[in-house]
């Protein structure tokens, strides 16, 4: 049960650094859309972060069953939000030089 929240927990962290802190905007849709795309985001993560755990779990202890399907998935996660918040209509694009 731990491993479940070790992952949500680094999701909100990397995904607050990716949507706040990168060079990239999130445009269209209202505020309810983007709420529901972040949903969505975390829907995703969450099952591909079980894909792999189911895959690579036979790699020996926490480095299969933890360590390697969470660094996948963050490795992941820019694809992820693009793939998400597009199935709302919301784009996820670079911030333009200002």
């Amino acid at each position: 049960m731990l491993e479940w929240l070790a992952t949500v927990c680094v999701f909100w962290m990397v995904t607050s650094l990716y949507l706040g802190g990168m060079s990239v905007d999130v445009k269209g849709g209202g505020g309810v859309r983007q709420v529901i795309g972040l949903i969505d985001l975390l829907v995703f993560y969450l099952v591909l972060w079980g894909v792999l755990r189911a895959v690579l779990g036979g790699f020996g202890g926490m480095l299969g069953r933890i360590v390697l399907p969470t660094v996948i998935c963050v490795l992941a996660l820019p694809l992820l939000a693009r793939l998400a918040f597009g199935i709302v209509g919301v784009k996820v694009v670079k911030a333009e030089a200002h």
